[in-house]
């Protein structure tokens, strides 16, 4: 038998542990939706709280494809990775639904606690007049996959 010439390059399944750990320290990831067959993906900070994915889109305009892809309801999937090197990277791929949670949600707070400690999020936009409003999202896990590849120890 012989051994997989690839394997070095699709990687392995990622622990449920590993998953747990990259989901609780990344930052950011990029969120793909779809209305119809016509895809929309976007780069996205979020925090990650208790299996749960919070992230939060500002409006700046009536006209924003965003919302209006994220409106249209559907699937989401957040793509996180952590690459160090061509043979040490982790992939975990978040799929499901996404549900408003407005400041008026009993969610709020969770979403806040969630994206207060990542440091790409900022609340620097409250002071910006361009500013229509901020718009929370939970992304409720379907499915999580994660994928990895380390570095041979040797």
């Amino acid at each position: 038998m012989t051994a997989d010439p690839y394997a070095q390059w699709m990687g392995e399944p990622m622990v449920e542990e590993d998953v747990e750990a990259l989901l609780t320290v990344a930052d950011h990831g990029v969120l793909g939706l779809a209305a119809g067959d016509e895809p929309y993906t976007l780069p996205v900070s979020f925090g990650y709280d208790d299996g749960d994915i919070f992230f939060a889109f500002v409006r700046s305009g009536p006209d924003s494809e965003k919302f209006e892809f994220i409106e249209n309801g559907g699937t989401a999937r957040l793509l996180v990775t952590d690459i160090k090197a061509r043979f040490d990277w982790q992939s975990v791929a978040v799929t499901g639904p996404v549900e408003a949670v407005s400041v008026t949600d009993s969610e709020w707070a969770r979403l806040v606690d969630a994206l207060d400690s990542n440091p790409w999020f900022s609340t620097a936009f409250e002071d910006d007049e361009r500013v229509e409003g901020v718009q929370g999202w939970r992304l409720v896990p379907e499915t999580v996959e994660g994928i990895e590849v380390q570095p041979e120890s040797g």
